[in-house]
């Protein structure tokens, strides 16, 4: 019998260059390309170096977030961590080099890879301080605004297997605001620890609460306006609206 840990059929193959050259060359690129500003809130302070392991759980509204991760990772936190995610396994083999990013597999049609995967997240960060994990809970693209928000026990079984673990919510929402770009909005927090990590009921009802309660207040800064609440994480074009306010306004200066 072997003793060799648990492996998904696609496991992470991190290296650092190829995460690099994916964030400069594709995510960046294609975010500043396309919307207008990325934004950040955050809640509470923020996870720290040393201070894991954590798992971020997220809203997963849009083909995008695979980007915002990056961003995410880099920008909003600092990269404190040495960081990985769960990719369905379809997806990850049309996209392999994603691996490079510490993405590895789930299949949800094979509960024996399922167990795998959950197992090798949990192996991954059991006692490491330096280590994250993203996870989207959803398992799919669902609409920001539909409730229920329905979320799997798979980040809920990770904590029971993994032991001492800190959870933090990440909400994600993408908006026009009446301009030519959209806008894409994120909040992060607040970190909180499992009440028991044994209770997988009790921590997907707090994963899912913590989850709903992100996205509903981050839908309510962004609708209402309240911009004052976010940072700029990275700025995109200028869309025509804006470039014409600009010609016009050198127009009545002249």
């Amino acid at each position: 019998m072997s003793d060799r840990p648990p492996r998904p059929a696609i496991p992470a193959a991190k290296s650092a260059l190829g995460d690099e050259l994916l964030y400069l060359l594709f995510a960046r690129r294609a975010l500043r390309r396309s919307f207008d500003h990325v934004w950040m809130q955050s809640v509470g302070p923020l996870p720290a170096r040393g201070q894991g392991p954590f798992i971020f759980y997220l809203t997963h509204t849009s083909w995008w977030d695979a980007y915002m991760l990056m961003v995410i990772h880099r920008l909003a936190l600092g990269r404190p961590f040495d960081s990985y995610v769960m990719q369905e396994e379809r997806q990850l083999r049309a996209y392999r080099f994603f691996t490079w990013c510490g993405a590895f597999s789930i299949n949800r049609r094979d509960p024996q890879d399922v167990e795998r995967s959950l197992q090798y997240a949990a192996g991954l960060l059991r006692g490491r301080r330096d280590r994250a994990l993203y996870i989207f809970p959803q398992g799919r693209i669902v609409p920001s605004d539909r409730r229920p928000l329905t979320t799997y026990p798979g980040v809920a079984r990770i904590v029971a297997l993994a032991g001492e673990v800190t959870l933090c919510p990440i909400a994600m929402r993408y908006e026009f605001l009446g301009e030519q770009w959209p806008h894409a909005f994120m909040r992060v927090g607040p970190a909180h620890r499992p009440a028991d990590p044994a209770d997988i009921e009790g921590t997907l009802a707090e994963i899912t609460a913590g989850l709903t309660e992100a996205s509903d207040a981050l839908r309510d800064d962004v609708v209402g306006g309240r911009r004052d609440r976010f940072r700029p994480l990275l700025r995109g074009p200028l869309g025509i609206d804006k470039r014409f306010d600009q010609f016009l306004r050198m127009f009545r200066r002249a």
